[in-house]
């Protein structure tokens, strides 16, 4: 993928991040008392609303993608050959996409009741 592609991602991304986590915040600290809102009972109620489970996916997704494009980055700043490069960006999608794994595990045990409270 060409880095103009790349730098739009992350310029992207970043604007998504900060709507997702200001929706996010308000949602988990205004609307719901922040005492009542880290209850793992709460939690797990949040989690199993299927709106919410996919806002929580999107800003998964969100996050990881911006974060590791933005590492993905540094890398390639810090040192400029044609392997590392390729390795840093196969590295980068590899890691994106494991976190994204794990992190959708996590929902999905939640939402089909893999955990309970």
């Amino acid at each position: 993928m060409r880095e103009s592609r790349l730098m739009l991602i992350q310029y992207t991304t970043a604007v998504l991040a900060v709507a997702l986590v200001a929706v996010h915040l308000l949602m988990q600290g205004i609307i719901t008392p922040y005492s009542t809102a880290i209850s793992f009972s709460t939690i797990l109620s949040i989690y199993r609303s299927w709106f919410y489970a996919i806002f929580l996916e999107a800003l998964l997704v969100v996050v990881l993608v911006h974060g590791f494009n933005g590492l993905r980055i540094i890398l390639h700043e810090w040192k400029q050959t044609a392997p590392w490069s390729r390795w840093t960006d196969i590295g980068t999608l590899v890691a994106i996409v494991a976190t994204v794994a794990y992190g959708t595990r996590t929902v999905i045990l939640a939402i089909f009741g893999g955990v309970s409270g």
